[in-house]
């Protein structure tokens, strides 16, 4: 489907902007492209500033936390009852990274080597900053921008390729 074709996802367990909500549980991608249509740079420079800070939840889809199972098994040697005790919360059909640090800190994230988990980081990680949120205007961007030194840095990702992941992801 081409930039131009509308798009229509649903997307009813997160909120962007209000801007973009049709009968409550549909966003048009389609509107959100505008200032992106000729690609946007990002490289992820593994600063910790989107995985630091603001509590949130980090959900493991089953297929995603059966890759971080095998992950920590093999680099560290944790089984998976310990890291379901240790590293996670059950939420839904899976599981959360634990998230009750007071300075909201992911538990994958060391301050010294970056994000411990990054070859099998979870969607709603390996998306960003693509998330449609930030996709939504200029300013979004720009201020998600403000925090995160890899964003209009680095690789440059065709509109093609934002569009593919913004209407795929969770957020």
């Amino acid at each position: 489907m081409s930039n131009s074709q509308l798009f229509v996802r649903d997307v009813s367990r997160h909120v962007c902007t209000d801007d973009y909500w049709v009968n409550s549980s549909f966003v048009i991608l389609e509107k959100m492209s505008q200032f992106w249509k000729k690609g946007l740079q990002f490289t992820c420079q593994q600063c910790g500033r989107c995985c630091c800070g603001e509590p949130g939840i980090v959900y493991f889809s089953p297929r995603e936390f059966d890759a971080l199972v095998e992950h920590l098994n093999h680099t560290r040697g944790l089984t998976r009852e310990v890291i379901v005790r240790d590293y996670m919360r059950p939420h839904r059909d899976s599981y959360t990274a634990r998230d009750d640090f007071p300075d909201g800190h992911c538990i994958f994230f060391d301050k010294e080597k970056g994000c411990s988990v990054y070859e099998v980081r979870p969607s709603q990680c390996r998306d960003f900053p693509f998330w449609r949120c930030n996709l939504a205007s200029k300013s979004d961007w720009d201020e998600t921008a403000q925090m995160c030194p890899g964003m209009n840095h680095g690789r440059h990702w065709t509109a093609e390729e934002i569009y593919d992941i913004a209407s795929k992801a969770r957020l």
